[in-house]
């Protein structure tokens, strides 16, 4: 979103300002009240003169199934049309070419339509959300956009889509270029302050965000944010341009629809408030292991099919005689961004007492084990913890996967695009976007993706 061009960013105690500058409480009034079940309200209607305004039935009262079973009520997607988001749809012309943004967004659109959801609604984003049909806002993605929007303004469309369209059992997708163009610089550090406040306006209080990022060529005029430097880039871009899906709505719901829509593609990830069941897993004591140990849970000798261990007994260790095992986790429920080998390398951490238990080595399956015999056939990842020294008792150990920022949000993040075409894919003030999102759906102190519970004990 050329987000804002024609409104300057306001410090937070101006924010209820800012909110009505680009369209207005009685405004959203007027859109689909999804959050409120007891009223059936009509949403905004199309700009064409003379069409009609459809009547809604809020997401709240067509749920057939409560969240985390069935299909979800409710998906609506959002297309920001403003004149920053041309270059990603340039209209037509004699050659037809198109960009990656085009293939992708009309084939996520057409996976929507398709998909188990009860219902789909399609909006462009302007100075307000007005309802599409699948195919108007389709033709738009591959025809180009034919009005753009002078402006719009993103803690606006997140206040929007918080109040008006949050509901259980059903997200909402915003799709743009998240450039926040304040007037001034001295608007710039309250960025996140802003963010944090429009999604918290209503106090949700299991919202979760997924942010998913993309770069696609860019045929036509690059705006950047700042204005110290030049107003518009004519003709650009000799290099990809980040565009992002933001997904809005309760966490468990945000969950399922990540895995239903939009992990089956690569991208850059990040996830916000949205809980994850713990992983399966297991350790392996015929896969890799060293030393003198097996599993010290009773009956465990008898080896049921499928069973699950997590006690390590121990006869003999020593820094000479060390004892290493394999824990195997099926990750593949989790999103892409926390079955990617460098993040678990980086936030994988072994928590333990009265022992020098460390990780040494975390793995992927090969063909090797995924063709195997053995119980390692079971899952995707693989963790290996060495112990040369442990307590005369029963000790519990932990493995946590912390749940962390990923270093691709810095690498994406500038504080000038006036260059964009020697920078590359970078979009301005990015970081700042997600502090204030994960201000309210992260917290503090955010919980780890997955704790393993494991024991170490001296054996019987």
């Amino acid at each position: 979103m050329h987000l804002t061009r024609s409104f300057p960013l306001l410090p937070a105690l101006a924010l209820g300002v800012l909110l009505s500058g680009c369209y207005s409480r009685s405004d959203m009034k007027g859109e689909n009240r999804a959050a409120e079940p007891a009223v059936t309200e009509t949403v905004p209607p199309a700009e064409t003169p003379g069409a009609a305004a459809p009547t809604e039935t809020p997401a709240a009262e067509a749920a057939a199934a409560p969240a985390g079973t069935g299909p979800l009520a409710q998906v609506n997607v959002f297309l920001e049309v403003s004149g920053s988001m041309e270059g990603f749809m340039p209209k037509t012309g004699a050659d037809a070419a198109n960009t990656r943004f085009q293939q992708h967004v009309a084939q996520f659109l057409s996976e929507v339509n398709r998909s188990s959801a009860a219902r789909k609604t399609y909006f462009r984003i302007k100075e307000k959300p007005y309802r599409d049909s699948y195919q108007q806002l389709s033709q738009t993605v591959r025809g180009g956009i034919q009005q753009p929007a002078s402006s719009t303004d993103i803690p606006t469309v997140l206040d929007t889509l918080v109040t008006g369209y949050y509901a259980p059992n059903s997200v909402s997708v915003l799709i743009s270029d998240f450039i926040y163009s304040p007037k001034n610089a001295g608007a710039i550090p309250y960025i996140s302050t802003d963010i944090t406040d429009a999604l918290n306006r209503t106090r949700r209080a299991d919202l979760a965000v997924s942010v998913y990022g993309y770069a696609s060529d860019f045929r036509g005029t690059y705006y950047p944010a700042l204005k110290s430097g030049p107003k518009k880039i004519t003709g650009c871009c000799d290099t990809a341009v980040p565009y992002y899906f933001w997904v809005i709505g309760p966490a468990d719901a945000v969950r399922r629809f990540d895995a239903a829509q939009l992990e089956k593609q690569p991208a850059q990830q990040a996830h916000f408030g949205v809980k994850y069941p713990a992983p399966p897993t297991s350790l392996l004591s015929r896969f890799q292991n060293v030393g003198a140990w097996y599993y010290g849970e009773k009956d465990a000798s008898k080896r049921t099919a499928g069973a699950s261990y997590h006690t390590v007994a121990i006869s003999k260790v020593s820094a000479k005689e060390p004892v290493e095992f394999v824990v195997g986790l099926d990750l593949q429920a989790l999103p892409g961004l926390y079955r990617d080998l460098n993040y678990l390398k980086a936030n994988l951490q072994l928590q333990a007492q009265d022992t020098d238990a460390k990780i040494v080595s975390v793995f992927g399956a090969s063909d090797q084990t995924k063709n195997s015999s053995g119980a390692e056939n079971q899952y995707t990842h693989f963790v290996k913890v060495r112990v040369t020294k442990l307590g005369a008792g029963a000790r519990p150990v932990q493995l946590v996967l912390r749940d962390q920022r990923p270093a691709w949000v810095s690498q994406w993040t500038t504080k000038n695009d006036s260059n964009i075409n020697q920078t590359g894919a970078k979009t301005f003030a990015l970081s700042s976007l997600l502090d204030g999102v994960e201000a309210v759906a992260g917290g503090e102190q955010k919980a780890p993706v997955f704790t393993i519970p494991l024991t170490l004990q001296p054996a019987d």
